[in-house]
């Protein structure tokens, strides 16, 4: 039975693991008013957005299935994509459960979302070791595909500090 790294190394999973990270984060940081949510809103500001993407990618698969048979899909059809989209789902469990286990440690949701963040940008420079290994880096190369997910991960951690939300800049500088 193949490891859950290698099952999970496949490229369309990797490609929506890693859309779907981004996604998060983008939320997690440009929402507002952390401060004055309970844990279970954290919960459905996380778990939205990954609905909504099960919800658009069930919708194009089966218009781009639609258009390749060139018929109106039956149940059975209907059912495989939504099963075969549905694993999607589970994307949101990590930034859950780290939310979780901080607030349940007494850390506030503010700063479980900003280190559910950093573990996420982190996240992304291990997707880009396990492609570049995949593809045969070493060495340097490898550094530089590893290097390459943790700057995607810093420039939406960089949104961060221009959309901070209720704060602005005045000469390059956010006033409260």
């Amino acid at each position: 039975m193949p490891s859950l790294v290698h099952q999970l190394s496949r490229p369309i999973l990797v490609d929506r693991i890693v859309y779907a990270t981004i996604t998060i984060m983008t939320v997690l940081i440009i929402y507002d008013g952390w401060q004055t949510l309970k844990w279970i809103d954290v919960v459905g500001v996380i778990v939205g957005p990954i609905i909504a993407m099960f919800i658009s990618h069930v919708f194009s698969a089966a218009i781009a299935r639609q258009v390749e048979v060139g018929k109106v899909l039956g149940w059975s059809e209907w059912s495989r994509i939504v099963a075969s989209e549905s694993r999607f789902l589970l994307l949101c469990v990590p930034p859950i459960a780290v939310v979780s286990v901080l607030y349940a440690l007494g850390v506030s949701l503010g700063h479980s979302i900003r280190i559910t963040l950093w573990l996420e940008a982190a996240s992304l420079g291990y997707w880009g070791f396990l492609a570049g290994r995949r593809a045969g880096l070493v060495g340097w190369r490898l550094l530089v595909a590893i290097t390459a997910g943790l700057l995607i991960g810093l420039v939406v951690l960089l949104i961060q500090v221009v959309l901070e939300p209720g704060k602005a800049l005045s000469g390059g500088v956010a006033m409260g």
